[in-house]
């Protein structure tokens, strides 16, 4: 069984950005709000107290050093050393040879940075991330390089099932029955198919706003299924009329061969930058040529328990992460961490409560869509019909 977990608070792009609490600010800033730190004034700055070079001149200081001298024991000799260093420091500085005199300014600390796509961090999300090559924050799939660390001796135990904590919330087109979702960095877009016959089609959309910005509609006898984009085409892949179109990535024409045929059923679809890897909703994965879509070779999902080899049926959309096969599970809230070589399951990650909203039990609304940004360590999952769009980071 999977623990439950307590609801993890978010940030909800689809509404009017809020003020940051008191409590955030106090967080963020220490014992003080920023509205508790006073600045000096114009009058109490260094800065404005009169300088040595300001005074009467070289005259007034002599004579205040002859005064200093008289009645004490210090020889005329030294005085009058003084009184042409003195000068000729004076006489330097009156030329700009000695810069500015210093300015010490007293300022309130910088405000932490904004979150991407214009929303802040919510009270609960990580603060202070590691930038990114792109300037994005690093982690939120990072705690897998852990867990891989911990198989290097082979163990074929199941690593700890993982949990989330919601980053940001997007808007999505509840009329998308998505059945693919893939993240393009050329565009820092997402790719989306989406099903139903009559209704399925290939996307280009906005992360933030939801907005379709391009889009393939499929002839209504297809209903669409998973997609992925690979050497500059999108492959989408139909559930029972066992074709793939081939798109060009810019354009979504058709490119050359349009289209391919397979033997099965198509669910899921995505690639390890050498083969297109499919699914066809048995626990079977199958790599195939992208030339060709030519069957090269399969795996069976499956968990090891007390020895035996237990398969994991209904396997849907597919995302490669971090050398892993990622893959919803129909009718599930949970993804599966699968090792490609052989089709083991590494673990599990359990998104129980993500979407309360419009999850409507027993119906086909279900989690569906994986999308993961390389670069910047993002990680996005939605659903067939949901309104949001949900980017998370993977927790123990």
């Amino acid at each position: 069984g999977v623990a439950k977990r307590e609801s993890a608070p978010f940030i909800d792009e689809s509404s009017e950005h809020g003020r940051r609490s008191e409590d955030v600010r106090r967080g963020e800033w220490g014992t003080e709000s920023l509205s508790e730190i006073q600045p000096l004034g114009p009058d109490k700055l260094p800065a404005n107290k009169p300088r040595a070079d300001e005074g009467d001149g070289i005259l007034d200081i002599m004579r205040r050093i002859s005064r200093l001298s008289t009645g004490r024991k210090v020889c005329l000799t030294c005085t009058l050393v003084i009184i042409i260093v003195i000068s000729a420091v004076l006489g330097a500085c009156s030329e700009g040879k000695c810069g500015p005199a210093p300015t010490i300014v007293v300022e309130a600390p910088a405000p932490a940075p904004v979150a991407q796509e214009g929303s802040k961090q919510s009270e609960g999300a990580p603060v202070g991330a590691t930038p990114g090559p792109e300037g994005g924050a690093l982690g939120a799939t990072s705690i897998v390089l852990n867990l891989q660390e911990g198989r290097l001796g082979g163990a074929e135990e199941l690593d700890a099932v993982l949990t989330y904590h919601v980053l940001k919330v997007h808007t999505h087109d509840v009329e998308a029955f998505t059945q693919g979702l893939e993240f393009m960095p050329a565009t820092n877009t997402f790719l989306e198919s989406t099903g139903l016959w009559g209704k399925s089609q290939l996307r280009e959309v906005d992360i933030v706003s939801g907005n379709v910005l391009k889009k393939k509609d499929l002839a209504p006898r297809y209903f669409g299924e998973g997609c992925t984009s690979f050497q500059g085409k999108v492959y989408q892949i139909t559930w029972r009329e066992r074709t793939c179109f081939v798109y060009d990535e810019s354009t979504f024409a058709p490119a050359n061969p349009s289209q391919h045929m397979y033997e099965t059923d198509g669910w899921g679809l995505t690639h390890d930058e050498q083969y297109l890897i499919m699914s066809d909703g048995t626990d079977r994965i199958v790599f195939r040529d992208p030339n060709t879509f030519g069957h090269v070779k399969q795996i069976s999902v499956h968990e090891m328990m007390n020895g035996q080899m237990h398969p994991i049926n209904q396997i849907n959309e597919l995302e490669y992460v971090r050398g892993e096969i990622w893959a919803n599970i129909w009718h599930t809230d949970r993804i599966v961490r699968i090792r490609p070589e052989d089709g083991l399951v590494l673990g599990w990650i359990d998104l129980s409560g993500i979407n309360p909203r419009n999850y409507k039990p027993g119906s086909d609304d279900v989690l569906n869509g994986i999308a993961w940004d390389a670069a910047r360590d993002r990680l996005w999952v939605t659903g067939k019909t949901w309104v949001k769009l949900f980017e998370i980071e993977l927790r123990l």
